[in-house]
């Protein structure tokens, strides 16, 4: 026979177990605190949104210029032949920019394709 305090403490247990487990739902998963936003969406191929820079698409393979937040807004590109789908990421001087070396220009756009990765290029769009 068990003794009755195996019951409550079998009780608290479970709820306690509820409680947490309550919680744990109400929290926002990590993936949605990684919030982005679409900026538009083009048909033209990506590498027609600006200038090439390739010194800045240099620092960008480095690490010295990138965006802060990946991708936290892009421009979607929607073309039909290969490597025409995909994204581009924003940034400016003062806005999602890590540009430790002040290579930035006021009044300037910088889109990043592939950041964070050894094929990224900038390009520049004023």
């Amino acid at each position: 026979m068990k003794p009755k305090h195996s019951k409550r403490r079998a009780l608290g247990v479970m709820l306690a177990l509820a409680v947490i487990g309550a919680a744990g739902l109400a929290a926002e998963p990590g993936w949605a605190q990684e919030r982005t936003r679409a900026y538009g969406k083009a048909t033209a191929p990506f590498w027609k949104v600006g200038s090439l820079r390739k010194d800045l698409s240099a620092l960008c393979r480095r690490g010295e210029f990138n965006q802060v937040k990946k991708d936290s807004l892009f421009i979607g590109y929607v073309g039909t032949d290969p490597g025409e789908r995909t994204l581009t990421g924003i940034a400016k001087k003062g806005y999602n920019l890590i540009d430790p070396t002040g290579k930035a220009e006021d009044n300037v756009t910088y889109h990043f394709h592939n950041d964070g990765y050894s094929t990224c290029r900038v390009y520049e769009a004023r």
